[in-house]
């Protein structure tokens, strides 16, 4: 049954080093799934371990086909400071943004896993955004405990140790919860 598509969006973090893990368990869970990496990504993914997953980050050509079917959910694991606040204002000036800013307006359900540091966080912009992408149906969770509707910042120097310990299934299961949602409310 992998006839759901899933778009992880991945921004560099050290979370970033365990994408393969979440493709890994999304495919188990009946997911086809595509990376959109950011430029600051990159540096962060193993491109061999993805085994085969399509991975695309530039904007295509005007000549080109579309290189992605449209997605049934969209992962953004790890959500960086600068990635949050520019998805939240509307700027989609990179492919990574311009698909999350697409996505908001389509209604994809959406998972978003918060990744800063605390001082980053304690600017004033951190938490207008979180809310902002809140209120437009954006599921946050905490990449410390799993916690849906949280996003505790990260105390700096255990990056690291967050992105080990992470629980992929922390994403799954909303995603799983959200599309069930979205799939009834067609329904009715």
């Amino acid at each position: 049954m992998s006839d759901r598509i899933l778009h992880l969006v991945v921004c560099g973090a050290p979370l970033a080093v365990r994408i393969a893990d979440g493709v890994k368990e999304a495919r188990q869970r009946g997911w086809t799934v595509a990376i959109i990496p950011t430029e600051a990504a990159h540096a962060w993914i193993d491109l061999a371990a993805l085994d085969g997953t399509p991975v695309v980050g530039q904007h295509r050509q005007p000549s080109e086909e579309k290189r992605l079917p449209p997605a049934d959910a969209i992962a953004v694991a790890p959500l960086t400071f600068n990635s949050l606040n520019a998805w939240a204002t509307g700027i989609a000036n990179t492919y990574p943004l311009a698909t999350l800013c697409a996505a908001l307006g389509r209604r994809v359900p959406i998972v978003a896993v918060p990744f800063a540091k605390d001082d980053l966080a304690g600017h004033p912009a951190w938490l207008g955004s979180l809310a902002v992408l809140q209120y437009a149906g954006v599921r946050l969770v905490d990449p410390s405990t799993g916690r849906a509707g949280s996003a505790e910042p990260i105390a700096s120097g255990t990056g690291a140790r967050v992105a080990e310990e992470f629980e992929w299934s922390w994403i799954l299961d909303q995603l799983e919860e959200l599309t069930r949602k979205d799939v009834e409310a067609q329904e009715i």
